[in-house]
């Protein structure tokens, strides 16, 4: 069950954790005035989002069990939007009544559904409902759908949730081989904590092959077992100037072909910078092989792009949370 008791707290989502819990409080004590509402929890996938939101309702339903929670994919309720247009009163649908709505996935919601669901938002907004919206992105990032819909979805808190470090990892490892019963050494779990991925998706696939290694060999296995048995996926998870470039132009929604091209592209520029940068930190290419390959450019032009990112990371905040996310994504 995903509840707050199973969440495992860590500098990357602890904010968001407040956030929920602050709104599960809220719902349940029927507040007429809403602290937090709307409340925009973002980030990639396999963060913890829809354990979130799921803990959320689970706390509302808890305390007072007479009110209602919808937890709704966003695909899901542009259908439902389209059903009750065509057949069913708007004032019934869910989406409407339901004490606490949350719409996971924002960035699936079909275009022709933005109008309606700033409708919904706005009488929702009205009544003093409370809202939850999901999403891999933050608002600003949700470029396909249009300004009067994201500008809602940001008018109340925006809190992101980043992929975990490794010290973060190991604590979730820690925590998920105690609840499976797993007695892991110290030297496996720091092994896992390093290449079995960033995401809880990742740790739980993770402790799950291992745990399976566990009743196929009647013991718990060593590190070097289990370094054998994950080697292939380790070797072929490390970041690659190819593998950084196509993340930083998904990121910034740009082509990986515009940043690695000799064309100098103003909309290439910044995320160009920002992949010399990462290939810097999280490969051992020198400055002229990074070059090369961002288009054939020499060392000096390298160096200065890492100068030009590290000074920018200083003052803005949210080039700093896009870095830190893209290098934990490839770490």
């Amino acid at each position: 069950m995903l509840t707050f008791a199973r969440w495992v707290s860590t500098p990357e989502n602890r904010a968001a954790l407040v956030a929920a819990q602050r709104v599960a409080d809220c719902v349940s004590s029927r507040l007429q005035r809403r602290e937090v509402n709307p409340l925009f929890l973002h980030g990639p996938a396999g963060t913890g989002k829809t354990h979130l939101v799921t803990a959320l309702a689970d706390a509302v339903l808890r305390q007072c069990p007479d009110l209602t929670c919808t937890l709704l994919p966003a695909a899901e309720l542009a259908d439902g939007i389209r059903n009750a247009q065509d057949h069913e009163p708007r004032d019934v649908a869910p989406e409407r009544h339901s004490d606490l709505l949350v719409v996971e996935d924002v960035q699936h919601l079909p275009a022709w559904a933005a109008e309606a669901l700033i409708e919904v938002l706005d009488h929702r907004t009205g009544h003093r409902q409370q809202t939850v919206s999901t999403a891999t992105v933050g608002p600003g990032q949700l470029t396909r759908l249009p300004a009067r819909l994201t500008s809602r979805l940001a008018a109340g808190l925006v809190v992101g949730l980043e992929p975990l470090s490794p010290a973060s990892r190991l604590a979730l490892l820690q925590d998920k081989a105690a609840r499976r019963q797993l007695a892991l050494g110290p030297d496996v779990l720091a092994w896992l904590a390093e290449h079995a991925g960033g995401s809880g998706r990742q740790i739980e696939g993770a402790l799950a092959r291992v745990e399976a290694l566990t009743r196929l060999n009647g013991r718990v296995p060593d590190v070097r077992t289990v370094v054998g048995h994950f080697a292939a996926e380790a070797s072929g998870a490390r970041p690659t100037v190819e593998r950084i470039a196509e993340r930083v132009g998904t990121y910034f929604q740009v082509e990986a072909r515009a940043i690695v091209s000799r064309r100098r592209l103003r909309n290439a520029l910044l995320p160009r910078q920002v992949g010399m940068y990462l290939a810097r930190r999280l490969t051992p290419l020198s400055l002229e092989q990074i070059g090369t390959y961002f288009g054939g450019r020499d060392h000096s032009t390298v160096l200065h792009a890492c100068r030009k990112v590290e000074a920018t990371l200083a003052r803005d905040a949210a080039l700093s949370g896009a870095v830190r996310r893209l290098q934990a994504e490839l770490a």
